[in-house]
Formats: C-alpha cells, structure tokens, sequence
C-alpha cells in the first residue's frame, strides 16, 4: 500500500532561482574537462564537461561504475580530481592538480552545497535534534537556539516534529532519510546533491522520501540525483544525463531521453531497464 503523499511547506530560505542565478550566460555549475580516477587504471571521471543551470533539476543515470557517485562526491569536495575545474554560481569552485594552486577548493561556496547519501549517514550517538544543529552551529556560526527553531520548522515540515529528542536506531529508513535531508537544508544551501537516497528503502518508504524531493522541486531547488529509478527520473528531472565509462555519453530532457534516445548505448542501457521495444 502507499503512503499518504506528505505535505511539506518549506520557510523561505532563500532558494529562489533569482536568488540561485550566478552569472550573465546563466551557468549555475560548469564542469570543464575534469578528471578523476583510483589509481592508474580505474577512471571515474573522464574529460566530463557538464553545464547546469540555477533551474535545473538533473537526473544522472547509468551502470554501476559509470562515475555518477563520484560526480557528486566530487561536486560536495569530499573527493579531489586530478585536472580539470568545476566553477559554482559563476565563481571558481575546484581546481584539479594540475593547475598549480596551492588551494584547489573554495570552502566558502562549499558550505553552499548540502549532499544526502544512501546511508542516512546520520551520527548515530546523536538524537536528530543533535543532528541537525551540528553543523550550523560548529561551521554556520549560528546560535544553538537559532539552530534549534530552525530544526524544529523543517521537522514540522517533514512530519517528523515527535521524533525531535529520538536517536537514529529508533527511525524507520524512511524517517532517517528525512532527517538527512532536513540536516542537509539546515544551510540553507543553493544546490542539493541526492546519491541513490531511496536505494536502501522499502517501496512505502521511498514514497515518503521521493515526495519529499518532489515538494522540493516544485519550490525550484536546484538538485543533481543519481537515481535508478527511471520513474522518479522522468517525474522530476528537468534534464537527463546518461553517463556511462566516465564520460557523460547523452544528455537531453525526460522526453528526448527516456522515449528516443540518440546514442545506442544510451538505448541499450535504457532497454535493459524499461524494456524498450
């Protein structure tokens, strides 16, 4: 059975796309021939040039292995590369190696970036209230009684206001999906990175988190998924990437992708999963 769609209504935080838009050509994220890979022989990322704009929600498929996790690992600065630059909201944002700077990553527009993994990653000695205000109070410099009126709206927002004072082990996978992606919001950020979130979780529960996501889009946040669920991909992307060894192979809307995809590993990728005639 499914689960009630959850109402959620966000505070203005500040996502707005007027707010989000960086630069003159409208380039919100810009990834120019960036390389990654572990070791000599396993390259994750090769060569990836992207584009993303501030009203972008972009859906990354692929195989297992295709440099998807690593594009986001990569986007949240918790991975380096190896050459290439990514610029964020029209600013320089990562540098590989290769080009000489002593800092090749600015925190300042990291700190504008919130990430949720498949693993809830939540600190389990921590209640969720703990949770969330850790890192508006440790890196935000806010105050814990700012960042607790904050915890408390978007759990309200999330239904999940009883569970304020409750530790991980005592949530639902879905529930603590929905408290990783309250922690992530707590910084106000201006781009969300979601890394297979619902991958770990019963069919009534990826319900809860994927409405969640949906409300989400609907109020213009700019959001990079890895997902494969081609169903939600086609519910919420603005723009399909189908990348695949490395490289981002094709790229297109919902559409243009998912009923007449260009490339024929792009389609032999997608018959396996939708079963194309």
């Amino acid at each position: 059975m499914q689960s009630p769609q959850i109402a959620v209504m966000f505070p203005d935080t500040g996502l707005s796309v007027r707010d989000a838009a960086p630069a003159a050509n409208g380039n919100f994220v810009q990834l120019r021939q960036v390389c990654k890979s572990y070791g000599e022989n396993i390259v994750v990322m090769d060569r990836m040039n992207l584009d993303m704009r501030a009203d972008d929600r972009l859906v990354i498929i692929g195989p297992s292995g295709s440099g998807k996790s690593s594009l986001l690992r990569v986007m949240m600065g918790l991975e380096g590369i190896q050459s290439g630059e990514i610029a964020f909201r029209g600013e320089p944002y990562i540098y590989g190696a290769d080009a000489g700077r002593t800092k090749r990553i600015d925190t300042n527009l990291q700190k504008q970036i919130g990430m949720v993994f498949q693993h809830y990653t939540l600190f389990p000695h921590l209640s969720v209230l703990g949770n969330l205000i850790l890192a508006p109070t440790k890196v935000g410099g806010m105050s814990k009684t700012q960042a607790t009126e904050r915890a408390r709206t978007y759990l309200a927002r999330l239904g999940l206001e009883s569970k304020l004072h409750a530790y991980p082990s005592q949530l639902s996978g879905g529930q603590k999906q929905r408290v990783a992606i309250a922690r992530a919001l707590m910084l106000e950020p201006k781009l969300m990175l979601f890394d297979e979130v619902t991958s770990a979780l019963d069919p009534e529960m990826v319900i809860e988190v994927q409405n969640v996501m949906l409300k989400l889009a609907e109020q213009k946040m700019a959001m990079i998924i890895v997902t494969h669920d081609m169903h939600f991909a086609r519910s919420i992307a603005t723009r399909v990437v189908f990348c695949a060894g490395g490289k981002i192979v094709e790229q297109g809307s919902p559409a243009e992708m998912f009923r007449s995809p260009k490339e024929p590993r792009t389609r032999e990728f997608l018959e396996k999963v939708l079963h194309f005639d």
